[in-house]
């Protein structure tokens, strides 16, 4: 694991509550350290932030048989500060780790790289036919953007649909859900 660059300055729970879900973006698969009101201090690795009440899960070290997993409220956060972030090549393994933690695997197949960019490209085609605004994003180009109103993030399925509004959230789903070949149709 690589220090955090930024010099590990810390913000406040104001300041982070204020963010937009892009910024928030930067915090996903970075150990930081997260004082809560309480005086208490949570450390580990954010799995994700939910945009409606600002709440951050934080998983444990990988190294443990037993990943401790915590949820400090939005309300509760004083400060955030980065503490490292994983080595580039590293990067994906890592990801992977994280976001496995909170999949049903048994049910959820592997995809290979080939496979999520043609997953992307057909979403992002099926989405363009129905007029909707868009485009690639992403630090590496894994997400599609619409209007920095909704993100959706591999495999390119309607629950992995990201926005704080509720709205366009369930109208891009429900197009998502009526594409011709996906296998969520009823």
């Amino acid at each position: 694991m690589a220090a955090y660059t930024d010099e590990n300055v810390a913000i406040s729970g104001d300041v982070f509550r204020l963010f937009s879900p892009t910024e928030w973006r930067k915090y996903v698969y970075k150990e930081v350290l997260v004082e809560s009101s309480d005086k208490k201090q949570h450390k580990g690795w954010v799995q994700t932030i939910d945009p409606v009440s600002k709440s951050i899960v934080l998983v444990g070290s990988q190294c443990k048989e037993n990943i401790p997993v915590q949820v400090v409220v939005g309300h509760a956060i004083k400060s955030i500060t980065i503490l490292s972030e994983v080595e580039e090549h590293l990067l994906e393994d890592h990801r992977l780790w994280l976001d496995r933690l909170f999949t049903k695997s048994t049910l959820q197949p592997e995809y290979s790289s080939q496979d999520l960019l043609n997953r992307k490209l057909e979403l992002k085609s099926w989405l363009e036919r129905n007029r909707v605004p868009v485009q690639v994003s992403g630090d590496d180009g894994e997400l599609l953007s619409i209007s920095d109103a909704l993100f959706i993030q591999p495999p390119y399925e309607a629950e992995n649909c990201i926005s704080t509004n509720e709205i366009i959230l369930g109208r891009v789903q429900a197009l998502i859900n009526s594409k011709p070949g996906n296998s969520d149709q009823t």
